[in-house]
């Protein structure tokens, strides 16, 4: 029943990016109707990065290079480098085992814009890592390096600043919901900064 739902959804995104991208390649006000198809005015580059230390160290470098096929539908990549650290805690009650891992992953992304400022977003991101996990019957935990898939849907604001860059805020949810994903039963929310070229 999963699979069926999960490839239920995988086929209404390509079809929403697909009639998505018809749509805006027919709007008459297409500023890159006439540009060349590797002109630098379609490429675009920009991208997050995380900083914290304290009880988690938390680490991330994540650019992108963007693509507009159309000036209201880009497509790109987004190659990701995490480092997270939670130090050894026990309160009496439980305690957590020292951890940490480097997180090497990245994603294929598409956004149509549905307003000049509004957007949707798919993507489907790849995360390898060394997970933490549970043995039977209160054996602890082993740690084994596993790659995880996320299909990231949502949507966000973008605020231009002119030339072809700006600043962005997304809000995304895994409809996967691996119990390994780094986004299991949360929402992500992302900020960043594009900078055409």
């Amino acid at each position: 029943m999963m699979k069926k739902i999960i490839f239920l959804f995988s086929v209404s995104l390509i079809v929403t990016l697909s009639l998505s991208n018809c749509i805006a390649q027919s709007e008459s006000n297409n500023s890159l109707k006439e540009t060349p198809w590797l002109a630098k005015e379609r490429f675009y580059l920009g991208g997050t990065g995380g900083l914290s230390f304290g009880s988690v160290t938390y680490v991330e470098v994540a650019p992108l290079v963007g693509y507009k096929i159309t000036d209201r539908f880009s497509i790109g990549v987004n190659p990701k480098y995490t480092y997270i650290h939670y130090k050894y805690t026990n309160n009496g009650q439980y305690s957590t085992p020292d951890y940490q891992t480097h997180i090497w992953g990245g994603s294929f992304f598409a956004r149509y814009f549905i307003l000049d400022n509004v957007f949707l977003c798919g993507e489907y991101e790849l995360n390898n890592y060394a997970a933490l996990i549970s043995l039977p019957n209160n054996g602890g935990y082993k740690e084994k390096r596993i790659t995880v898939g996320s299909l990231l849907l949502g949507g966000g604001y973008f605020q231009h600043f002119g030339g072809g860059s700006g600043f962005y805020i997304q809000v995304l949810y895994d409809v996967l919901q691996n119990p390994y994903s780094p986004y299991y039963g949360v929402p992500v929310i992302r900020a960043g900064f594009v900078f055409g070229l």
